[in-house]
């Protein structure tokens, strides 16, 4: 059934005022200063004179790492007393994974020093402005339109590179307890290596846009989903939104300063910013051109922007389908085996004997501490899924699917391998589908293929991966199948 659409905004700045730890790497980084504010923005959604608020639909884009579950269920919470005629499980929050925002919960890194804001102190500030933006945008719904598109930005590339050999049968290779396991593949690794073969996967630059209107038919917002988490700039200290926050100045100044801007991560588990070859030719033309890499990144979002809204805008609609099914599903575990127990338990006693680090430098001396605090901590988690996976061999995960019209978004909580993604798209019967990762609800970490598997490194080895190659197949299955129930096509 077709009805009228209320749409409504909102956004907030979610920057501390205090020194904070920064989540994204295994060391410990204190931010004093920010580069630029982190934000998040909420879009709510619904039909005029549906009687089922169980359609509609509240998404807040955050610029942070990931969403813990503590996170979702905080936000939830606090938007209850908010707002009482929506149903809070139809909140949806998603990561854009940028590795200079603050801590929001968990245990990788050591307690921070005294003076710095403590991450459950973050978490409560983080959710109040959360719940804040929700509700706002939910009470300020009003009539409006919305129009899609396609358009290609590459921002995204390829960062596993794939050998003739064995990484791990080369002379001086050494096992790092905590860090990853490696067979011909690694995260980042040299390209210029002589038994270098390729970079494994596809990189995905098709960028999804939904467009919004208010009754005049004036641009209000954007969600931008594209496959590649915002990491560009990832190892800095300091508090930032990484290459969003330049694509928000760039579109603002042409589309108006009160532009709302969604971004959305597609799939892209095996991607980053980063170049793996070509970088010298990369870094030649930024310079040339006067400008960042980061800039450079908003200028191809923009690009694609302009060309896609030029042609999307003339078709607006403000009567469609809006429809919304959220499920709990379950994945199989990447089983531990004995063999990998009894080597993750040796590798923890390794890193116990550490001793504390005796750098004169404070910094470093966190640093340092804090590495080996992250490696303990997921030698640990490793031995806890042991333990966990004969009780049960299976993980649950939160599952939203979201109909507008022609196009569906589909969330997950992974960081999740493109392969899976570009499936969902082809098999889906939407116009577009805007695969959404990292949205909390559910089993954390990266989801690899089994090409990615089998050469294990970072993102795809014990460490990393609570569901392996079999619950991505699953999680597409019983994501396409929703789609399609959504569509007429068949039960969900």
């Amino acid at each position: 059934m077709k009805d009228k659409l209320l749409i409504g905004w909102s956004s907030r700045d979610v920057t501390p005022d205090k020194p904070v730890n920064l989540r994204g790497q295994f060391h410990m980084r204190i931010a004093h200063t920010v580069k630029d504010p982190v934000t998040v923005t909420s879009l709510a959604v619904s039909a005029e004179n549906c009687k089922n608020a169980e359609e509609s639909v509240i998404w807040v884009s955050c610029d942070t790492v990931a969403i813990p579950d503590s996170v979702l269920e905080m936000s939830r919470k606090k938007l209850g007393r908010l707002v009482k005629d929506f149903p809070v499980g139809n909140l949806v929050l998603n990561a854009t994974h940028t590795h200079t925002a603050p801590e929001t919960g968990g245990s990788w890194h050591p307690p921070v020093p005294k003076g710095v804001m403590k991450s459950e102190e973050y978490a409560e500030f983080f959710t109040d402005k959360v719940a804040e933006a929700a509700a706002e945008s939910w009470k300020s719904r009003k009539h409006g339109f919305i129009a899609w598109g396609l358009g290609y930005a590459p921002v995204g590339h390829g960062r596993r590179a794939v050998y003739f050999d064995d990484l791990s049968k080369r002379p001086g290779f050494h096992d790092l307890p905590g860090t990853k396991t490696e067979k011909n593949a690694r995260m980042y690794g040299d390209t210029s290596d002589e038994k270098f073969d390729c970079i494994e996967g596809y990189a995905d630059h098709s960028t999804h846009f939904l467009f919004t209107f208010d009754a005049k038919k004036k641009l209000t917002g954007a969600v931008i989903n594209i496959a590649c988490t915002a990491q560009e700039t990832e190892g800095i200290s300091e508090i930032s939104a990484d290459f969003w926050h330049e694509a928000r100045i760039v579109l603002r100044k042409e589309y108006g300063k009160k532009l709302f801007v969604l971004p959305q991560s597609s799939a892209a588990g095996g991607l980053s910013p980063h170049l793996m070859f070509n970088k010298k030719a990369g870094q030649r033309m930024l310079e040339m051109k006067g400008i960042s890499s980061r800039q450079e990144i908003a200028n191809r979002i923009k690009a694609a922007f302009d060309d896609t809204f030029s042609w999307a805008s003339k078709d607006m609609k403000d009567e469609i389908a809006v429809k919304h099914i959220s499920d709990t599903i379950e994945l199989p575990r990447r089983m531990i085996t004995e063999e990998e127990y009894l080597k993750v338990k040796a590798g923890l006693l390794e890193l116990e004997k550490i001793p504390p680090s005796k750098a004169e430098d404070e910094n470093k001396r966190l640093a340092d501490d804090s590495v080996i605090f992250a490696r303990k901590g997921r030698c640990q988690r490793v031995l806890q899924r042991y333990e966990e996976q004969k009780k049960n061999r299976n993980c649950k995960m939160e599952l939203h699917v979201i109909r507008l019209g022609d196009i569906a978004i589909a969330s997950n909580s992974f960081e999740l391998f493109t392969d899976y993604g570009i499936r969902m798209q082809a098999r889906s019967p939407a116009a577009q589908t805007f695969v959404v990762q990292l949205c909390g609800g559910g089993s954390p970490g990266y989801l690899p293929t089994r090409l990615a598997q089998k050469g294990e490194s970072y993102s795809a080895c014990l460490y990393c991966n609570v569901v392996g190659p079999e619950g991505g197949d699953i999680l597409v299955d019983e994501t396409v199948k929703r789609i399609k129930s959504i569509w007429g096509m068949g039960p969900a």
